[in-house]
């Protein structure tokens, strides 16, 4: 089995307007293995409006998050909930480096983290903040590993710069194979995700995810891959959000 993946920043009406770029950031990596399925490794942020580096540190986070992470699993280091935590505690004090160096308080390189770690018999998920990440279960229901973290005011969150020690770090593993997963950053959980009952909106979801199923070839993908970004910037979507959004869709296929 293989993983199809696409996924897609872009920046909402309101930073385009006032001439900002996007703040969110998406990296992930597929990892070749000897067993029946591959390995997928993504990375999902989103800066902070408030943040002077906000798009940096999102940017600087997803990749290092996924670069780290793709050297320890080739390495043999088994998938734990320490190896997730010292990845971000390793990428914190990158970001404090950044901030030293500019001469510039740690809080302007705000940003949220988001990610997934997919073995072939082993799911390992990570958070920090808002957005969510939202798996296809056995019941055919769309799931939110966890709700969105809103912070206990409206319109705010918790950073991964907050903490050194990351005690805000959300981690799960479990011994369950995916099939789908969704990661998106709080700019579609109006559209994603179902308010009352908590829940992944299913049309939202099931009517991405068929098209993702069958973009088996790098064309496909690649032709899917700029659908995405003209549909996350469609009226119909901007109508209902002016904050940026990404979008990360991966489904497991047949080789």
């Amino acid at each position: 089995m293989r993983w199809n993946c696409i996924g897609q920043s872009v920046a909402g009406t309101s930073h385009t307007s006032s001439g900002r770029a996007c703040d969110d950031a998406l990296h992930f990596k597929i990892i070749d293995t000897l067993q029946p399925n591959d390995t997928l490794i993504v990375c999902v942020c989103d800066g902070a409006g408030s943040a002077e580096y906000g798009a940096l540190a999102s940017n600087t986070v997803a990749t290092r998050v996924v670069v780290l992470l793709t050297e320890q699993i080739n390495g043999g280091v088994p998938l734990t909930e320490n190896l997730i935590h010292s990845t971000a505690v390793a990428v914190h004090s990158e970001l404090a480096t950044m901030a030293k160096e500019s001469e510039a308080d740690i809080t302007e390189y705000a940003c949220t983290l988001l990610g997934a770690i997919l073995h072939p018999d082993i799911s390992a998920f990570f958070q920090i903040g808002d957005g969510a990440i939202v798996r296809h279960d056995n019941d055919g229901k769309y799931v939110p590993v966890w709700w969105p973290d809103n912070g206990e005011y409206l319109n705010t969150t918790n950073f991964l710069i907050d903490d050194p020690e990351l005690t805000n770090l959300k981690i799960s593993i479990i011994d369950t194979q995916q099939t789908q997963i969704a990661i998106f950053t709080d700019g579609l959980q109006m559209l994603a995700l179902n308010n009352e009952q908590r829940t992944g909106h299913t049309p939202f979801f099931a009517g991405l995810f068929p098209s993702v199923l069958a973009a088996d070839t790098p064309e496909k993908e690649a032709i899917l891959n700029q659908k995405l970004a003209e549909y996350l910037q469609s009226d119909m979507i901007n109508e209902r959000t002016d904050d940026d959004k990404t979008l990360f869709l991966a489904a497991k296929c047949p080789r």
